[in-house]
């Protein structure tokens, strides 16, 4: 097709037709997925607000159940106060040597137990009311009122005589259950004890069990909050706080032994067995239960207005820092390979050269020769550091490096590993000053230490200049003993030190001309502060790093013998300069 005037051709209907198909599929494709992530936001929001009102409904159950355990616990509570009020003369009033226990008279304690019993439980009517004594060492019976009568005699003897271990015992008056013509009656009773603290007597009353029980449950509820607070405050503003639950009392046959007053329906149910074959039951007032329910929807109603939004963003978030984390492990990996293959071939393949070199007998002079061996046991001692970095990094990375501490000198310890690095430093054209004195003692384990020597002194020499002096100092503080390495690099930004120790980075070395594994810090560090001392870098007086490692002395007991094994030689010598 030729083109008159040098304009451009017009689309063809097809090519239009085309080009607006792609936008077609590209917007539907857009607009299907966002329907597909609507919808499933919908259902996940439709399952979160089912769950959610179960569990409305759950929580409305579980404050009825705190009701009636809160009912129970106050009965039993009073219960037991009513019972040490009653019978505190007989607890605490000691018999007489000699008089039987006769310090104290029935009728004395029927009286003051009356006194107090009355106002709780209206005691002055009980129709099984009735006070008794029973000598422990004959058996001698006497009883008052109901208690008085054969049939309620036999039932007291009978439960003294089969609870007298407990008795003998008990702190509190003990209670128990009798069934009489037809009627459960509760037997309340303590012992009376000498002044050495033989029980002598049981002296105790009788007391109808439901009419007792009643009583006491209308006084619990006049006094004690059976709800938390904030329910009490909001339900008095519905329905008054007297009414804000229905309680009742049963027995194991279900039968009702108490019931609050007044009669309501409501779903939000709970029960508590309290012991003793009775269950307590709870049920709030259906005003409160819905208005808690209406409050507890409507929070969750606005929050899920705005949590599905917030979710995605916080998901697409964490998506992409997890997938920019996993990348920058990916390369920081790759490059750690690359270096540290780099690190072991450099050796391997001086190792490799001088020692065929030797085999093929080439060297003009024994001077030669030596120098040649001196060049490969340099570049074996090298190798070795590298591969124990290494190991240490992968035994500390899963958890399992073992210390084996002992009592060590520093500055031995420290003239050693520098001895290792003179020459490495004269193949650099660099020095290594040591002042290290002997006899700075601390407990660590030497191999490790010696190791955190070596990467500190590998680190100075890596990114030093030529020419550099590279200074190594042990010096003694009041309760520490310091290792200090400087350099004259370029030194550490403040910005950059707290990430230095983190593993695999290499400060200023992007195209990684410098070499290393970037796990030599990271080692230091973890080295250290296993050895319960503190490593930290800064700025060296003349320009430069200056690391500094800390310890704990240990001056006390004398060191154990030397450990010697080819890899610690331990000459003593004077500080020197190279």
């Amino acid at each position: 097709m030729s083109v008159a005037g040098g304009r451009r051709p017009r689309l063809l209907r097809g090519d239009r037709l085309s080009m607006w198909n792609w936008r077609s599929v590209v917007v539907t494709g857009v607009l299907v997925g966002t329907v597909l992530a609507s919808a499933a936001g919908a259902w996940a929001v439709r399952d979160s607000w089912v769950e959610h009102q179960r569990a409305v409904e759950a929580t409305l159950d579980e404050h009825a159940a705190y009701a009636a355990r809160a009912f129970a616990r106050e009965i039993s509570v009073q219960n037991i106060h009513l019972r040490v009020r009653s019978l505190a003369p007989v607890l605490g009033t000691p018999a007489l040597a000699g008089d039987a226990g006769r310090a104290l008279t029935l009728r004395g304690v029927a009286a003051f137990a009356s006194a107090v019993l009355d106002p709780e439980v209206a005691f002055a009517g009980d129709p099984w009311r009735g006070f008794f004594r029973v000598d422990l060492a004959t058996g001698a019976y006497e009883g008052l009122e109901r208690a008085g009568e054969p049939a309620v005699a036999a039932a007291v003897r009978a439960t003294v005589r089969t609870t007298r271990p407990a008795l003998d015992t008990a702190q509190i008056p003990l209670r128990a259950l009798r069934v009489l013509d037809g009627h459960t009656v509760t037997l309340i009773y303590a012992a009376q004890r000498t002044a050495a603290g033989a029980p002598v007597a049981a002296y105790g009353y009788t007391l109808s069990h439901e009419r007792s029980g009643n009583a006491l449950a209308a006084g619990v509820l006049r006094r004690a909050a059976l709800l938390p607070p904030s329910l009490m405050a909001m339900g008095a503003r519905d329905v008054g706080s007297e009414g804000l639950a229905q309680l009742w009392v049963t027995d194991t046959t279900g039968r009702v032994l108490f019931r609050t007053p007044g009669a309501f329906t409501s779903a939000a149910y709970g029960s508590f067995f309290a012991g003793a074959g009775l269950t307590m039951h709870a049920m709030l007032h259906p005003a409160l239960a819905e208005r808690l329910r209406r409050q507890m929807l409507n929070d969750e109603r606005r929050r899920l207005q705005f949590a599905l939004p917030i979710l995605s963003l916080i998901l697409a978030a964490a998506t992409i820092l997890h997938l920019r984390r996993e990348r920058e492990l990916v390369r920081a990996r790759r490059d750690f390979v690359a270096s540290v293959s780099h690190e072991l071939r450099t050796p391997l393949a001086q190792i490799r050269m001088f020692s065929e070199t030797l085999l093929l007998g080439r060297e003009e002079s024994e001077a030669e020769r030596l120098r040649w061996t001196a060049v490969i046991g340099r570049e074996a001692r090298r190798l070795g550091d590298l591969v124990e970095n290494i190991l240490l990094f992968s035994h500390i990375d899963a958890a399992r490096v073992r210390l084996e501490p002992e009592r060590t000198d520093l500055g031995e310890l420290v003239e050693e590993a520098v001895e290792a690095y003179v020459p490495i430093a004269a193949s650099r054209r660099m020095r290594i000053v040591a002042d290290a004195p002997s006899r700075i003692y601390a407990v660590v384990d030497p191999r490790a230490l010696r190791q955190v020597v070596v990467n500190l002194l590998d680190n100075a020499l890596k990114y030093g200049p030529t020419g550099q002096t590279v200074s190594v100092e042990v010096e003694r503080e009041t309760t520490s003993a310091r290792i200090v390495v400087c350099d004259q690099g370029p030194g550490v930004a403040p910005a950059d030190r707290a990430r230095l120790w983190r593993p695999f980075v290499r400060l200023g070395d992007a195209g990684g001309s410098t070499g290393g594994s970037g796990i030599g810090l990271s080692v230091v560090r973890s080295l250290v502060a296993q050895h319960g001392g503190t490593v930290a870098v800064d700025d060296a007086p003349g320009g430069g790093a200056r690391f500094v490692v800390a310890l704990p002395l240990a001056d006390g007991a004398p060191p154990p013998p030397r450990r010697v094994t080819a890899e610690y030689p331990a000459p003593a010598r004077p500080p020197q300069a190279v």
